[in-house]
């Protein structure tokens, strides 16, 4: 299973220049088939903590950094893993169950012709 981060948007105090969350989704690609999954986390932190990245410096690295690093607040040292696994959690229920179906029901038949 592949894996795919697009970061959609972040939340930032204008002032600061803060973030306090990143919004992005999480494509989880296996064969010809895709699930994405759609999250937002908060960072913590204040502008006068070490290491303090200014916004306009911001990489997609250091996003994916966060990500990372505040993902699951349970455990925040695996976040990037943890949202892999439940994306791929969710994509498996998802590809086991589908949600629709297209058939018609067995007492009808394509070739019937309904008069109205």
């Amino acid at each position: 299973m592949e894996h795919t981060i697009n970061i959609i948007y972040t939340t930032r105090n204008t002032v600061t220049g803060l973030i306090s969350s990143i919004r992005f989704d999480l494509v989880s690609r296996l064969d010809d088939h895709y699930y994405t999954g759609k999250y937002e986390l908060n960072t913590p932190g204040s502008a006068d903590d070490s290491g303090f990245i200014t916004y306009d410096s911001l990489s997609s690295a250091d996003l994916l950094g966060f990500i990372n690093k505040y993902g699951d607040s349970s455990d925040p040292t695996n976040g990037i893993d943890a949202y892999k696994t439940l994306n791929s959690a969710s994509f498996a229920d998802d590809v086991r169950t589908p949600i629709t179906q297209q058939d018609l029901p067995p007492s009808l038949n394509v070739s019937d012709i309904i008069d109205i």
